[in-house]
């Protein structure tokens, strides 16, 4: 997994994952922790929010579209970007629903479930700007 070592991982403070499935939210912050990212993991839409609203240093937006009740992936995406206009994000999900549209989350990637570790990395590193060698 040399590919995540480097410049990339040296350069992200901290990511905000969102992902209401427990277990793969773990073991995503458990695979950025490797090769030394911050993450903040929450579960839900509101707990994005409010994550964003605590204004801590974010590098990058890591988030499932469908979060269940309440806000979904994109209105978390939307709502950070009103206080980080340029903040990366990527998106996941096992269905991509044709309705969602991704306006005004321009620079995001999306990642499809089920997912390698390795394309969640690539995708983070391309919105980040670095390459994923």
């Amino acid at each position: 997994m040399s590919y995540l070592k480097g410049s990339w991982a040296m350069k992200v403070d901290r990511i905000l994952v969102v992902e209401d499935n427990f277990i793969l939210n773990h073991d995503l912050c458990e695979f950025l922790h490797e090769y030394g990212h911050e993450t903040r993991a929450v579960y839900c839409g509101q707990a994005a929010f409010e994550a964003i609203n605590r204004r801590g240093r974010l590098i990058a937006l890591l988030t499932d579209i469908d979060l269940g009740p309440g806000p979904d992936g994109v209105d978390v995406a939307r709502y950070a970007r009103a206080f980080l206009p340029r903040l990366p994000v990527v998106f996941m999900s096992a269905m991509l629903d044709p309705r969602h549209e991704f306006h005004g989350v321009a620079r995001s990637e999306f990642v499809a479930k089920p997912f390698q570790s390795r394309q969640i990395a690539e995708a983070l590193a391309r919105v980040i700007g670095l390459e994923a060698a």
